[in-house]
């Protein structure tokens, strides 16, 4: 049964809306005849597969709906498959795999930094002492002395740090009447701690003998004072520096040399080292643990090396892409390139000066960044755990960075005592790997992609694009602007013309074919039902009960 809507009501309304003035359309109701029209035409004229059949107006409705359901199932699926590969893109756009290339790879030896748990020469301790206090000083100096020697982070936040920063004798009342070392704590170590050559003896570089202080400079960690080899960040200038240090001239090694190797001897027998292997642009930090302690029991550290770098074609993506940083992409205030260790380093500072406007002495001086006195040490050891918070500091990985790891520890021969022992560094073995990593999926790589997905599913290419914008604004608003007269008959006709009846039977269509439209329109009334005694309001439509 079929049910057709009010033909008259219908047509006499449209009938007013024709015979409208231009002036009484808005241009919101043309521009959206203008876009219902371009809809049209761009189905009809699209190389987009199937849309065509679903803007023809003499196909069966159920073929049209066929076609709409395969383009919108090809729409989907490439949406999709787009998603996941922009997340690729995103999340894993490079590869890194091995590089055998060894021949032609300047292998460069690292820096090995080694720390003395106790650096305090005693007499120069009793002697500064005498110096700055007189022969009576405070009953704790001696022993912040020490402290600050091997001040780091964790001893900052210790207890006893306490009592020294409010011994009034030692840190002042203020910072007019502090005393020299609560005021310049650099200067103060470097007046206590050994010298090079009260310490090491017997180096060799390479097999050949070298002077210990021509290759071990001093250099202020976070772990205290330490002195290291091949270093480029140890100190320029010191109290007892006997000649100008010339520039750095970073240590390689070569296939042909006799030894791959660094060797030292200490005087001291009655302590440990803590030994740092790592790359001569670093510096040993809270970032790295000691590889060995030296208890002398050891007279060979052999460690192997892992090198990564990064190919210049994955500077097209971003740095969360690729998760590392190119040496010169990010510009340091610690360092003249870019590494993981030289950033962490510089947040830390920046966040000393944020919490409590100065850094700790072991800190290299740099512009804009005040030193701690002994007073200010206070406030570092209330937001130590602030300051050393990895998860404030955003800072990558470099693109080219090397890892040492410690392969095998070669015990004393039993022929030498354990006082004679020496400490060797050396390569367990020449470096023939490297770690390349280079573009996997770059943007072209992307931009073929979406573009046979969307090509496969729906036919779609970049003009494809340039038409649906162009479809939709510019010509659609030249339309609206052109054919105003033009749309407006469209629209009144539009409107005008009868709905089509609205069948509300059961009976599939192609077991009973439709019956054809009347002349009048069907009502169906109850019987012995008077009509309701209400005048229906204009437009209004009458259908079944």
């Amino acid at each position: 049964m079929k049910v057709y809507p009010d033909t008259e009501l219908k047509n006499e309304y449209s009938g007013s809306k024709k015979n409208r003035s231009r002036s009484d359309v808005s241009c919101i109701s043309l521009l959206a005849t203008s876009l219902r029209h371009q809809t049209t035409e761009f189905f009809n004229n699209s190389t987009l597969h199937g849309v065509r059949y679903i803007a023809e107006k003499d196909r069966p409705f159920c073929e049209k709906f066929m076609w709409f359901s395969f383009t919108a199932v090809g729409a989907v699926t490439t949406c999709i498959i787009i998603v996941s590969l922009w997340e690729k893109f995103q999340t894993n756009p490079t590869i890194t795999g091995l590089d055998t290339d060894f021949h032609n790879w300047d292998v460069p030896f690292p820096a090995v930094t080694i720390c003395d748990v106790n650096p305090v020469d005693e007499e120069l301790l009793q002697s500064y002492i005498e110096s700055v206090w007189g022969s009576e000083p405070p009953e704790k100096a001696e022993e912040m002395l020490r402290w600050l020697a091997t001040l780091s982070y964790d001893s900052i936040a210790t207890s006893q740090a306490n009592q020294f920063l409010a011994d009034p004798a030692l840190s002042g009342t203020n910072e007019e009447d502090a005393s020299q070392p609560a005021k310049d704590l650099k200067d103060a170590v470097f007046q206590i701690v050994r010298h090079c050559d009260s310490i090491y003896y017997d180096c060799e570089w390479k097999g050949d003998s070298e002077e210990c202080c021509d290759l071990l400079m001093p250099v202020f960690t976070e772990m205290g004072f330490c002195y290291a080899f091949n270093s480029k960040h140890s100190e320029k200038s010191w109290p007892w520096q006997s000649q100008a240090v010339e520039q750095f001239a970073e240590a390689f090694i070569h296939e042909t040399d006799a030894k791959w190797s660094f060797m030292f001897n200490s005087d001291r027998k009655n302590t440990t080292f803590n030994i740092f292997i790592h790359s001569s642009e670093e510096m040993a930090g809270l970032e790295q643990s000691a590889q060995h302690t030296w208890d002398r029991r050891v007279d060979k550290v052999s460690f192997s090396v892992k090198h990564t770098y990064t190919t210049k074609d994955a500077r097209q993506l971003s740095i969360r892409q690729r998760r590392c940083i190119f040496a010169d992409e990010v510009r340091l205030e610690t360092s003249d390139i870019y590494t993981y260790s030289a950033c962490m380093r510089q947040c830390r500072m920046q966040r000393s000066r944020k919490f409590c406007k100065c850094v700790p002495h072991f800190y290299p001086p740099l512009k804009g960044y005040k030193k701690c006195t002994l007073r200010e040490l206070r406030c570092i050891a209330d937001h130590v755990t602030e300051i050393t918070d990895v998860a404030s500091c955003p800072c990558e990985l470099g693109c080219s960075h090397t890892v040492y790891e410690v392969e095998k520890l070669s015990d004393v021969d039993t022929m030498r005592s354990v006082e004679n022992a020496l400490l060797e560094t050396e390569f367990v073995s020449w470096p023939m790997v490297r770690y390349k990593r280079e573009v996997l999926f770059g943007w072209v790589d992307l931009l073929v992609s979406f573009g046979g997905i969307a090509g496969l599913f729906l036919g779609f290419s970049l003009l494809s694009g340039v038409e649906l914008l162009y479809y939709f604004t510019l010509r659609a608003w030249c339309a609206a602007v052109r054919d105003a007269e033009t749309l407006q008959e469209e629209r009144a006709e539009r409107l005008a013309k009868p709905k089509p009846p609205h069948d509300l039977s059961l009976v599939p269509w192609w077991r009973q074919p439709p019956v054809p439209r009347s002349a009048r329109p069907i009502v169906v009334r109850s019987k012995n039902a008077s009509p309701p005694e209400y005048v229906p309001p204009p437009a209004y439509t009458t259908y079944l009960p």
